[in-house]
């Protein structure tokens, strides 16, 4: 059982008199109990003395560091989590406090705890929060599983938060809707929703619609312009795609996560925000950080609070509460009597791997109560792909397993294995609706490796649509005669 945030008690190492007691009596208001010190000699005392919930640590100290902090609890086994602030925040300082196990790194600013206390409000929320059964109306976030009901609680528990938070999960496993789930339950459902596909704008254009821009800013600017920023106020901006934010945009993010202020295009004056960002992705960000193509920093800020949504084909045992949802609510769009699912047809849905997840199995159902004239929807409704597939072949009718006999007369290996190449690279960028950085990442290869062979083949276009057949690559005569002895 978890003390209820009134009892936290918070360790609170900072050199600086004055501000070490603005940051007490900051933080008791809301509910933690402060102790202070001043040096580290006397936070390892206290810390080899009793247990506390959070430590907050200055990063410059007279007898040390934060960092050494973290190394010898590290080294102590002491697993508290710790919160680092400072005033002299680099790259490098914080992406290295943060792998040393810091849960966050802020920049002191006007002796303002509204920040830290939200992090810390946020490092207790899975503890201390209510169960998600308070919340009656779950939309489409439907299941029945073990694994929803974890993430249908979570959602609840991270509404009643004020953090940032990081959604992640394949495309179409519904980020959106547990971004707007956690905007309706939360304190700030009264402000605006404001979503932006970060991935669909270009960089110049994506700048000044975060931000806004003032007349005469660049060519075109004829007048104010206010940015999403500003229109989120006092709600939640959803920056969907975040993994696609060009790395000059990610500084002005982090900055605006540490200070909560934004500047227009143009204007010499910073304003005050007060908004929630809620941030999604289909990537990795964790492994895209370590290769140096996110930055880290950004990384640990945006991922206070996450939640992963799993793709559909892990949950199998939602898919008859899905379809009932998902039927009930078109049969009623389109005015037709309620329908159900044929046996054999639920069977087929079992085998299929949805890699469009909920938003595919949605946008299935649509099609067949339109489509349907009358009685259980069965098979012949399914488009031929999802046959295919329960099948086990592929949509041109052969078979799906690469497994075969080689051909009596032998084949062209080499010719097959890069035919086999084409197929696949034209497969993962029709996967991606085009996006050749992500096609190449779904097949492990570089982008730059991926951009080189569609080059070698002629073309996006020239990719192969159909999977290779062996008997399509008569074997090639030999350069020379060879023997093996």
């Amino acid at each position: 059982m978890h003390p209820p945030l009134a009892t936290r008690s918070i360790l609170i190492l900072e050199d600086e008199p004055s501000f070490r007691e603005v940051l007490q009596l900051g933080l008791s208001p809301h509910g933690f109990r402060p102790e202070t010190v001043g040096t580290l000699v006397g936070a390892k005392a206290r810390l080899k003395e009793c247990t506390f919930d959070a430590v907050v640590s200055d990063l410059r100290l007279k007898d040390g560091s934060g960092i050494e902090l973290l190394v010898w609890m590290k080294e102590q086994g002491i697993e508290t989590p710790v919160v680092i602030m400072t005033a002299f925040a680099t790259t490098e300082t914080t992406v290295q406090a943060l792998n040393l196990g810091a849960v966050d790194f802020l920049t002191k600013a006007k002796n303002d705890i509204q920040e830290l206390t939200k992090v810390l409000q946020g490092l207790f929320v899975e503890q201390a929060l209510p169960m998600f059964a308070e919340i009656q109306d779950l939309g489409d976030l439907v299941g029945v599983g073990d694994t929803m009901r974890k993430v249908q609680a979570l959602v609840g528990k991270v509404a009643l938060a004020d953090s940032t938070v990081l959604i992640t999960g394949e495309s179409g496993t519904g980020k959106e809707i547990v971004a707007r789930l956690v905007h309706r339950y939360s304190e700030r459902a009264k402000g605006p929703f404001v979503p932006v596909n970060v991935g669909a704008l270009p960089e110049s254009l994506l700048e000044s619609e975060l931000f806004g821009y003032e007349k005469g800013a660049f060519t075109g600017a004829n007048g104010t312009k206010r940015g999403l920023f500003e229109e989120a106020q006092g709600g939640v901006i959803f920056l969907d795609e975040i993994g696609e934010m060009p790395l000059p945009l990610q500084v002005k993010l982090l900055r605006v996560l540490q200070e909560r202020r934004i500047r227009r295009l143009g204007a010499n004056e910073e304003r005050p925000v007060n908004v929630r960002v809620i941030c999604a992705t289909n990537q990795n960000l964790r492994e895209r950080a370590e290769l140096n193509q996110f930055r880290q920093d950004l990384y640990y800020r945006l991922n206070i609070l996450h939640i992963e949504l799993p793709p559909l084909r892990d949950r199998t045992e939602d898919l008859p509460v899905l379809v009932e949802h998902f039927l009930t609510r078109f049969c009623r769009k389109l005015g037709k009597a309620p329908m159900s699912l044929a046996a054999d047809a639920m069977a087929v849905l079992r085998k299929y791997r949805f890699r469009g997840n909920v938003r595919e199995l949605e946008n299935l159902m649509e099609r067949c109560v339109a489509l349907n004239a009358g009685g259980p929807i069965g098979v012949e409704l399914f488009p031929d792909n999802i046959l295919a597939e329960s099948e086990g072949r592929d949509i041109s009718g052969r078979e799906r397993s690469v497994g075969f006999e080689i051909p009596a007369d032998g084949f062209d290996v080499e010719g097959y294995l890069t035919s086999l190449k084409s197929h696949l690279m034209g497969r993962a960028l029709e996967r991606c609706d085009g996006n050749r950085t992500k096609a190449a990442r779904l097949l492990g290869m570089s982008f730059r490796a991926y951009r080189y062979w569609i080059q070698e083949m002629g073309g996006a276009q020239a990719l192969s649509r159909t999977f290779p057949n062996p008997q399509d690559f008569p074997a090639k005569a030999p350069a020379e005669a060879e023997s093996d002895g």
